[in-house]
């Protein structure tokens, strides 16, 4: 069966990461697996969740300290 088609088109990043970051991106993977049994969790999935949530709170705490600052 074909993968459906994504709404967005994706972009290929490559970067260089120690063993032991993959060794921790590995980790993540198997806990966010853990927490979906039913789904097929990769490397690369892990990637993406864990650049997303570090985007996320990244943006959040950028957003408190530029509040705490006008005060």
């Amino acid at each position: 069966m074909a993968r459906p088609k994504k709404s967005e088109t994706l972009t290929t990043v490559s970067v260089r990461l120690t063993p032991r970051l993959v060794a921790e991106v590995d980790g993540c993977a198997e806990a966010l697996q853990q927490e979906a049994p039913l789904l097929q969790v990769t490397r690369t999935d892990a990637i993406r969740y864990l650049i997303q949530t570090g985007l996320e709170d990244f943006v959040a705490s950028r957003k408190k300290r530029g509040k705490r600052a006008r005060k």
